[in-house]
């Protein structure tokens, strides 16, 4: 398998990618209540354009910076708060949380459940004993615009893993071209050899200020 090089598209018409950055949080800050009773789960990911696009060459969108950076995340606390009241009417616990990855910005979003699936989603992300000094302050989406949003909660720090078979010859192809710093190490399960792989880190809420 050889290794590309990724080449990054500009992105053009930043106003009006604010106003689709607007328009979808408006158009998601609505909890469907009733579909969530019988699904028992929901989520809202970063559904704009040109993020939300399948690339289908080798080359790929930078990340949201400056104002689309700071209007996502502005958007994301928007619908979490939104659909924060609407559970809360439930009178039942359930897992509400926005997933804010460092690296991968544009794969954040909100995410809820109840009943049976709460705990599945609780236990979605590996937690990091040591936690960084400055705690969300430390990660490159805290600036001086961004910071009235993510200075309304406290965050914690965990790691987005993936696992990969070391007996499939495309799982095993494939972690030979992951940077070693990212090889968190081997897993056995059973006669099965698997290699853990941190993807990205992630912020979560764990409690409003």
């Amino acid at each position: 398998m050889a290794k590309h090089k990724t080449k990054y598209r500009k992105i053009r018409g930043i106003n009006r990618r604010k106003r689709h950055i607007k328009q979808w949080g408006e158009n998601c800050k609505n909890l469907d209540v009733d579909a969530l009773k019988q699904t028992h789960s929901d989520y809202v990911k970063f559904w704009v354009r040109p993020w939300s696009s399948l690339s289908l060459i080798n080359s790929v969108y930078p990340e949201p910076t400056g104002e689309l950076k700071t209007l996502l995340i502005e958007n994301l606390l928007k619908i979490y708060e939104s659909w924060d009241k609407s559970l809360k009417q439930l009178d039942t616990p359930y897992y509400l949380q926005i997933w804010l990855f460092e690296n991968q910005l544009s794969h954040s979003q909100v995410i809820c459940a109840i009943n049976d699936l709460k705990d599945f989603y609780q236990n979605t992300f590996s937690p990091i004993d040591a936690q960084p000094n400055e705690g969300v302050k430390s990660s490159q989406h805290y600036n001086e615009d961004t910071a009235q949003y993510l200075d309304r909660y406290n965050w914690a720090q965990y790691r987005y893993t993936q696992v990969f078979n070391m007996d499939d010859a495309w799982d095993a192809e494939s972690f030979a071209l992951i940077n070693k710093e990212q090889r968190l190490g081997e897993h056995i399960i059973g006669d099965k050899a698997y290699q853990v792989v941190e993807i990205d880190k992630v912020w979560l809420i764990s409690n409003r200020v």
